[in-house]
């Protein structure tokens, strides 16, 4: 029995052959192919095949004696050497640094990410705040404002409000003051001019009564429901 070699290209092709005669000739049989490896393997390409090498002859120890063993294993290691404890210590080695390597780029990445993360919630922890500070400073003007209404109501007197009613400028530039910009009002605006249930007669006149009340609710998305009865309540008045 003996091991038959045949170079590619690129990889060595090994065969395991049996030699036996037959009507006085001498006939090679095919036992087992033994696997193939690159034509310049590296220290991982030579343990891996020699791993499947004793894998193979284990599965033809019905064949494959002891003694054949020792030929196949001396053939072989001329052509392939078996990796040596110094060559596969330095493998384990090489793997190991790779390994170190790949982790701690991982997690420097996952740092940065979560550092990032973290300026994203301080970033928005900041809006929300400077978001509050501004509906309080609303919130008072807006009781304010009521307080007049009622003590004009009852005929007490009341200094200023004398001047002209605010206009639709007026109404922007305290939106814009409060955080908005021009797209956020236009947005707005359609979706009120744009409603199937709003009449023929809605005006500009009226946004002036709409965007306040929008504002109000700006903190939560306006839908169309909305816009409408914020409409309806303005016609009503």
């Amino acid at each position: 029995m003996f091991v038959r070699f045949r170079q590619g290209a690129y990889r060595l092709q090994l065969s395991l052959i049996e030699t036996r005669r037959s009507d006085g000739k001498v006939r090679h049989e095919h036992v087992a192919s033994l696997g193939s490896i690159s034509l310049a393997p590296s220290v991982a390409d030579r343990i891996e095949f020699w791993y499947r090498l004793y894998q193979c002859l284990a599965r033809f120890s019905n064949r494959v004696g002891a003694e054949d063993h020792g030929k196949i294993f001396g053939s072989v290691n001329a052509r392939v050497p078996m990796p040596t404890t110094d060559e596969q210590r330095a493998l384990q080695l090489e793997n190991a640094k790779a390994d170190a390597n790949f982790w701690v780029s991982l997690e420097g990445i996952e740092r940065d990410k979560a550092e990032g993360h973290k300026g994203l919630a301080a970033k928005a922890e900041q809006a929300a705040t400077a978001g509050q500070v501004r509906a309080a400073a609303a919130a008072s003007k807006a009781a304010a404002a009521k307080e007049r209404i009622e003590r004009i109501e009852k005929g007490e007197n009341v200094i200023g409000g004398l001047g002209k009613p605010l206009t639709r400028e007026d109404f922007e530039r305290i939106l814009m003051e409060e955080g908005w910009t021009r797209r956020d009002i236009r947005r707005e605006i359609r979706r009120a001019e744009t409603s199937p249930k709003c009449p023929e007669s809605f005006s500009r006149n009226l946004l002036p009564v709409l965007i306040p009340e929008i504002m109000k609710r700006y903190k939560r998305e306006a839908t169309e429901r909305d816009v409408l009865e914020l409409f309806e309540a303005a016609e009503d008045t």
